[in-house]
């Protein structure tokens, strides 16, 4: 029987809104060993942007370059959420056909040029969408020699990405969007009290795996706080570290940052977002 969901190769990368596009770049080789391989202007949304890996997942610091020009698309966008994580975006082969798949199975798209396109948070039970089906240019995943441990051995002992969390208060359309419309694989599907009680499900997309968390309470407790806040659906990204007692130490003495154990998603520690550019970064013990 032929599989007609879009399929899923890669989530490329999380694209991280900032005002300071030089300061978030700079924390994120500084504290997590990130390695820059791209930086570009984009005239037509007026936005400066940094493409960098932290070991195994791309991470994209973007910023309006004149946040006050509400008359472009991502000025609007920083303005909306302020300093957070803005979407996460998939790899696809056909990027007109699977916006037409989308499109058919009821989602919204925006900004749709056929080969790349968003689908609107509301189709996908609250996470923003990106969706393309061109590589990255210069991106190191498509030379000879990568390896997801390429970028491990930095001073944070980070060592890969353990899954993107996100929020929703709809985590049916959540399932329906990625594992119906899209080849997601359903890996869990669970109670959760961290940081209060709720569901929680897995699913991994190319390969990556995604936690859609829903409380039971949408309106009260740390996620219906986050809930109740402008927002792409983006709660955390959560980090292998090979020993959590020296990644504290590095973020800590070496970059002076706060930890927090306050509101996470993981049963591990978080940089405090307000120290990092709004987005929250959680760490939990990996094996190398």
């Amino acid at each position: 029987m032929t599989d007609s969901r879009v399929q899923i190769y890669r989530v490329i990368h999380t694209i991280h809104a900032t005002t300071d596009i030089y300061g978030c770049r700079l924390l994120y080789q500084d504290a997590l060993g990130g390695l820059v391989f791209a930086e570009n202007y984009f005239p037509a949304e007026d936005r400066d942007a940094a493409l960098l890996y932290v070991t195994n997942h791309m991470v994209e610091p973007m910023a309006p370059r004149d946040a006050a020009d509400l008359t472009k698309p991502f000025a609007r966008m920083a303005a909306k959420i302020g300093q957070a994580f803005h979407s996460f975006e998939i790899k696809v082969a056909d990027g007109a056909g699977a916006s037409q798949a989308f499109r058919d199975g009821g989602a919204k798209t925006a900004s749709d040029y056929g080969f790349f396109f968003f689908v609107k948070a509301e189709s996908t039970g609250g996470v923003l969408l990106e969706v393309c089906e061109v590589p990255m240019p210069n991106d190191p995943y498509d030379r000879t020699g990568w390896g997801p441990d390429v970028g491990q051995g930095h001073a944070s002992g980070t060592l890969r990405l353990d899954h993107i969390a996100c929020v929703t208060a709809d985590i049916g359309a959540a399932l329906r969007f990625f594992t119906e419309l899209c080849d997601g694989e359903l890996l869990e599907d669970a109670r959760t009290a961290l940081p209060q009680a709720g569901r929680r499900v897995v699913v991994r997309l190319g390969d990556t795996r995604v936690a859609f968390i829903q409380p039971d309470d949408v309106s009260a407790g740390p996620l219906g706080a986050f809930l109740a806040r402008q927002q792409n659906g983006i709660y955390a990204l959560v980090w292998q570290v090979a020993d959590p007692a020296r990644a504290s130490a590095h973020f800590t003495e070496k970059c002076k940052l706060r930890l927090t154990s306050d509101d996470c998603v993981s049963p591990g520690f978080a940089i405090a977002p307000e120290d990092f550019f709004g987005a929250r970064h959680e760490f939990v013990a990996g094996q190398a």
